[in-house]
């Protein structure tokens, strides 16, 4: 187990990931059958209209691609006629999948776009323009995922929905943090060094830059600060260095000495679950113990997500998840089956959940079961036929269309 440094910590830090590991670990198959199956017939059919509507929007915004990749890798202005264009096209692209239940069993992006969702977006990317030119759209694109998990934490608690200073600073802690300690070409040397200055600084101390990734982090440590004091809300800063502790056992994930499963176990869920955990007191400041279970298992599972479709790369790198430490043809049945059964076990309801909570651990649910297909889809051979044909019988389309259909959206931000 991971050894966790409690002295004096208000978060039960321990209580969190032994519960989640455990609720992961105690996997129930049948989970998966609360699924509706989709027969091949609509399956061909959702195909035929996914494929009609992305080329239809591809066609749509053609005439304002170069502007719109001109406008997005600088200083995009989205009160211009031309982007308010860009943005109804898709808007409209959004809503018809929706209605058609392409996708998602229940229409609910019309939900989101009526929160606002797509405004916050166009803040994030002008905000994040405005202060780094030089970041690329990818890293953008990356660091918008948490802003959505963060909307998603508003949404569901029954906040605005909005871009605060936390949400910001936050967010933008991604591209600069987590593409620094992913880098296989910066030694484990650096990546601690880089640590142990940063949690000097979460911890309150006022360090003098010595490079450019310092000076954006510890800045983005200061938005934070500008919002929540660190006497009146210490557990924000808590989990602020509990997420940093993550990042530094992480780095175990990259050396050459091979982990056994339950080393990495722990270390998967204690870097995902202290990451959404960050999210959730950013977002409200103080939590409860059942607020804190929740995020502390998104978390966890949106990280073995991200293992999971990195499952490849992660092998090649010599990056050690519970995916990617496998021997040669060896299956990770039982870990996506676990997953799924995590999924659902996390997202349950219980009667002093809300209607909107409710509806977020649906929503919920169903993205990440979307993203687990998506993942088979393009990585066949890591799971047995059995499991593919199971899991492409509750999905609204073949497997492999999910590749295609991705690519062809994303060739767009290109």
């Amino acid at each position: 187990m991971i050894n966790i440094c409690q002295g004096g910590n208000r978060i039960p830090i321990e209580v969190l990931l032994n519960y989640a590991i455990n609720e992961y670990l105690s996997s129930d198959e049948s989970q998966l059958k609360k699924l509706k199956k989709v027969n091949f017939i609509k399956k061909i059919r959702n195909k035929r209209a996914l494929k009609g509507l992305s080329q239809k929007l591809i066609h749509d915004l053609e005439p304002y691609k170069t502007e719109l990749q001109e406008k997005l890798n600088s200083k995009p202005d989205f009160s211009s006629p031309e982007m308010k264009r860009v943005k109804a096209i898709v808007t409209d692209f959004i809503l018809k999948v929706d209605k058609r239940k392409l996708v998602f069993d229940r229409p609910f992006l019309n939900f989101f776009i009526e929160q606002g969702y797509l405004e916050v977006a166009q803040e994030f990317i002008t905000r994040a323009r405005m202060e780094d030119s030089e970041l690329k759209s990818e890293e953008i694109f990356q660091a918008m995922r948490n802003v959505w998990i963060m909307n998603s934490l508003q949404i569901f608690w029954g906040l605005p929905l909005e871009m605060t200073s936390s949400v910001y600073a936050y967010s933008m802690l991604y591209p600069y943090t987590d593409n620094f300690l992913d880098n296989p070409e910066v030694n484990s040397e650096e990546k601690i060094k880089f640590n142990q200055r940063l949690s000097k600084v979460l911890n309150g101390e006022i360090l003098t830059t010595t490079n450019f990734i310092e000076e954006k982090v510890f800045s983005l440590v200061g938005q934070i600060e500008s919002q929540y004091s660190r006497d009146s809300f210490p557990e924000v800063f808590e989990s602020l260095r509990l997420i940093q502790e993550a990042q530094t056992e992480s780095i175990k994930q990259d050396k050459d000495e091979q982990l056994a499963y339950d080393k990495i176990l722990p270390i998967s869920f204690f870097k995902g679950g202290t990451s959404v955990l960050a999210d959730a007191f950013l977002v409200k400041g103080n939590l409860n113990i059942k607020e804190m279970h929740f995020a502390f298992a998104y978390g966890s599972f949106l990280q073995l997500l991200d293992d999971l479709q990195d499952a490849d790369v992660d092998k090649k790198d010599n990056h050690q998840t519970l995916f990617s430490v496998r021997n040669n043809n060896e299956l990770i049945d039982n870990e996506v089956r676990s997953l799924v059964s995590f999924i659902f076990k996390a997202n349950t309801t219980d009667e002093s959940d809300t209607p909107i909570m409710s509806l977020m651990k649906e929503v919920i649910t169903s993205c990440t079961l979307v993203m687990i297909m998506d993942a088979a889809g393009r990585n066949p051979e890591l799971i047995s036929h059995r499991l593919y044909k199971e899991l492409e019988s509750y999905s609204k389309v073949r497997l492999s269309f999910y590749k295609e259909f991705e690519d062809k959206i994303k060739s767009l931000i290109k």
